[in-house]
């Protein structure tokens, strides 16, 4: 398992654990608390993008 895979895999047991499984759930509590950039919101923004080509 490569470092990035851990790391999605942790980051996927918190969101189920803390957050009921929903993603857009913790990007609003994480989002609460610190400051998202505006080359943040356009990187997310283009995650969603490629996602929704798929």
């Amino acid at each position: 398992m490569t470092r990035e895979e851990f790391g999605a895999a942790q980051s996927e047991k918190i969101i189920e654990e803390s957050f009921d499984g929903s993603l857009p759930a913790f990007i609003a509590a994480f989002a609460s608390r610190k400051k998202l950039s505006s080359a943040d919101v356009a990187e997310i923004q283009k995650m969603i993008d490629a996602y929704r080509e798929e």
